[in-house]
């Protein structure tokens, strides 16, 4: 089932592939050089992942997945982008690794991949493009083998009420925007309109929980993975505002597990 804003989101991030895949924030020479796109925390918080089956979702072109790739496991990654998975198989040929992708949304993928995961993976900015956050979950459980875990790393919800004029950390209605910026590269005006929902921190851990999953570990960082203003500056890979880390979370990370 198609969710039309859903479908308003992929031709945005078709879009916005095109000006990522270039610019130099991304690294992609870097990592054809051999650069990993994984940082310490979820390195550390997923653990060893040599020869297990793993399923990135969000994958956009497949920096995150290949790096799994790189560190022994089995990958496959899905987007709702065509553009990201052309760019996704062009940099696995380039990079010369084994790896899936598959083109979908990510709450039409029950019945798309047959296949069960011993992990599936979610990072960095993902959760604000779901519409239905108890679907997603679903999905989520669906894929993973008994055993298998679950690891989401992203942007805190709460940023909302410091990101957002008025802001509601409580709100529930899509927020449309028109002629944005580009997060990566400022100069651009997006001609394609953004689709964003607000979720709460309990309302991930619900749906999850929700779904038959059991909760291992819940994080909350004082650090970001990405300069959210001009002015923010990097420490050891990660990202901070002027002044220092801030006195609220910029990150979470949660781990659950399938019994």
């Amino acid at each position: 089932m198609r969710h039309p804003d859903h479908e308003k989101n992929r031709t945005a991030w078709d879009e916005m592939t095109e000006v990522h895949f270039k610019h130099p924030d991304y690294k992609v020479k870097e990592f054809l050089e051999g650069r990993s796109t994984l940082k310490s925390i979820e390195l550390t918080e997923v653990g060893d992942v040599h020869g297990k089956k793993l399923l990135h979702l969000m994958c956009q072109f497949g920096l995150d997945t290949l790096s799994w790739a790189r560190r022994g496991a089995i990958v496959t990654g899905v987007d709702i982008s065509d553009k990201s998975i052309e760019r996704a198989n062009e940099l696995k040929e380039k990079a010369g690794l084994a790896a899936e992708f598959v083109r979908s949304d990510v709450l039409d993928l029950a019945g798309k991949i047959d296949n069960r995961f011993d992990i599936v993976f979610q990072s960095y900015g993902t959760h604000c493009w779901i519409s239905d956050i108890d679907r997603w979950a679903q999905v989520v459980a669906h894929h993973l083998k008994p055993g298998g875990i679950f690891y989401i790393i992203d942007d805190h919800p709460i940023l909302h009420i410091y990101q957002v004029e008025n802001g509601s950390y409580f709100d529930t209605a899509a927020e449309r925007s028109s002629d944005e910026r580009d997060y990566c590269d400022r100069s651009y005006i997006l001609k394609n309109e953004l689709v964003e929902w607000q979720h709460t921190l309990s309302s991930i851990i619900n749906a999850l929980i929700k779904a038959g999953l059991t909760i291992e570990l819940m994080n909350e960082f004082d650090k970001g993975y990405y300069p959210i203003h001009e002015d923010w500056y990097e420490k050891d890979s990660y990202w901070y505002p002027p002044g220092g880390p801030p006195p609220y979370p910029l990150m979470f990370s949660i781990r659950a597990g399938k019994r």
